[in-house]
């Protein structure tokens, strides 16, 4: 196959869907089944591909925005929120532009946004480091095919539905529950990492936040407790916030899903050699970390 239309796009696109194939994956699949051994990239390169891929994204424009780099996360200046992706980081990364890595296009669009303030824009940079921690920590232990690491993927899946809905939701008493499984689902993960039996869980103890928080606390001591504890405490009650709305305002669930997004950090890095936050708080600026409740 060689020649293509529209048409043609329309028909693989019809069949990807099908097979389960992710948006961000189709155009670059499109390309190579259509040329073939045409199929070249790089210098020298069949411009062919290039065209057939644009197509392929103004049919699809959602092809561009659905690429979940390393993963997916949030920041916010108030109540104002914005999803980023974790960009993947080949080799030896360097001193990383904050503003860059959340997707804004200058330091200045990010210091606008961040309403020219520097207590929001550190707010910013250590909810990126979080995300940061989180994504690559569980990157370092993907070699292994333990039952943690689906609790984590359900985590992260949860967190990114999280930071997919808040920038737009209109109301938020939906997100309360993607918010609530990625605290559960995290602590969980790490109980399991160090040695809990995945099926003790099992019934309503399972769904009890604050004794999960409590048993991985003393048994993985770690410097973000204190804070972990506070966010977990604040979770409105789990069940019942499926079936009637919790009375929380949109600032009160952002600020959880920070929260939540901050925890889902803290439990990978009881194990994993990333700390990007760690070195933010012992510097200058942007330490020392916010309170995520402040007064």
């Amino acid at each position: 196959m060689s020649r293509w239309t529209v048409e043609t796009l329309r028909a693989l696109d019809l069949r990807y869907a099908e097979q389960g194939l992710h948006l961000h994956q189709r155009p670059f699949r499109a390309a190579m089944e259509i040329l073939g051994p045409a199929f070249v990239i790089g210098v020298g390169g069949n411009p062919e591909v290039q065209k057939i891929m644009d197509a392929y994204a103004e049919m699809i424009p959602e092809v561009d925005d659905n690429w979940p780099g390393m993963g997916v996360g949030l920041v916010a200046v108030v109540d104002q929120v914005r999803r980023f992706v974790v960009p993947v980081v080949f080799g030896s990364p360097g001193p990383i532009n904050v503003w860059a890595a959340l997707g804004f296009s200058s330091q200045e669009e990010w210091w606008r946004w961040c309403r020219e303030d520097r207590d929001m824009a550190a707010r910013t940079s250590f909810a990126f480091a979080d995300v940061a921690d989180l994504t690559y920590g569980l990157d370092d232990m993907r070699s292994s095919s333990a039952p943690e690491l689906t609790l984590w993927k359900m985590a992260t899946s949860n967190l990114a539905d999280a930071a997919n809905g808040l920038p737009t939701t209109f109301s938020v008493d939906s997100m309360l529950q993607p918010i609530c499984m990625t605290a559960e689902l995290s602590l969980k993960a790490a109980l399991v990492k160090n040695g809990a039996d995945p099926g003790s869980f099992k019934g309503p103890a399972g769904h009890d936040l604050k004794k999960l928080m409590e048993r991985m606390a003393r048994e993985t001591p770690h410097r973000d407790d204190a804070t972990a504890t506070d966010i977990v405490a604040r979770l409105p009650a789990y069940v019942a916030s499926r079936y009637a709305p919790a009375g929380l305002n949109r600032l009160q669930v952002v600020r959880l899903a920070l929260g939540v997004q901050f925890l889902a950090a803290s439990t990978v890095r009881r194990f994993a050699s990333r700390d990007l936050a760690a070195e933010m708080e012992a510097g200058d600026w942007p330490a020392p970390r916010r309170p995520f409740f402040p007064n």
